[in-house]
């Protein structure tokens, strides 16, 4: 741990300590004026530049993604070639690996030297957060494809939800989705056999009613069907507004 607590400011505004060292200065930062200011001042650097660096997704991946998609079966196809258990395994390890913490620890620890440094350090930090996003949507292209992938209607514009059993995932994604209201972001939650709704990711379509968003590590067993509402930002352990979309398995 850093014995100079003052010196962690850098790191701590962009989330780059250690636990022992975030609990050291979670301890040091009440009674410590000049890093209070110092730190709110950081964090809004931090938001400034990475809305100024942030790029669009390519738009040909995002196509490929939506025409493959397109053509996955409503149903799962009961001569569907069964992909070995070792190849599968390997691919969900890999999507973990790639997916993991959007933020990995050395990327902190980069962008934290990089707000002290200016502009254009920081640039490289947000296009390695743009690298973790075109991982994901060739994730997505990973479980749109996979032999027992099937596809619904999801009535959010022209949007698909996409389930596979043995990738144990479950994407939603489309176009032309309409914004939610002030201060809301969607959500998708998981309906099980007893009525109950598991919380899954939040997702906010972007300024064309793009969107993309995926539930990893999900078992099919007693699951019923899945349902879109609009929750306050950051969403919510259990649904809190109305549902405006229903798919039924």
């Amino acid at each position: 741990m850093n014995d100079n607590v003052h010196g962690l400011l850098g790191a701590y505004a962009v989330d780059a300590v250690t636990d022992a060292e975030r609990a050291a200065f979670d301890a040091h930062l009440p009674g410590c004026e000049d890093c209070a200011a110092e730190l709110a001042g950081l964090r809004d650097v931090a938001a400034a530049l990475a809305d100024a660096e942030a790029v669009a997704p390519p738009a040909a991946l995002r196509a490929r993604v939506l025409e493959e998609v397109s053509r996955t079966a409503q149903l799962p196809p009961d001569d569907a070639e069964v992909a070995p258990a070792d190849e599968l395994a390997a691919a969900r390890e890999a999507r973990h690996a790639r997916s993991g913490h959007r933020w990995p620890r050395f990327v902190l620890a980069a962008a934290s030297v990089a707000v002290l440094a200016g502009v254009g350090a920081f640039a490289g930090v947000v296009l390695t957060e743009r690298n973790a996003e075109l991982a994901m949507e060739q994730d997505v292209m990973m479980v749109a494809s996979a032999p027992d992938a099937h596809s619904m209607d999801l009535d959010l514009g022209t949007s698909h939800l996409v389930v596979s059993d043995r990738m144990a995932s479950v994407v939603a994604m489309g176009e032309d989705c309409p914004k939610p209201h002030d201060g809301m972001e969607y959500q998708l939650w998981v309906v099980m056999e007893d009525g109950s709704k598991h919380a899954g990711p939040t997702f906010m379509p972007e300024s064309d009613g793009s969107f993309m968003t995926m539930l990893d590590d999900q078992s099919m067993d007693g699951v019923t069907g899945f349902v879109v509402t609009e929750e306050p930002m950051g969403g919510s352990d259990e649904p809190t507004g109305d549902m405006v979309a229903v798919v039924e398995l």
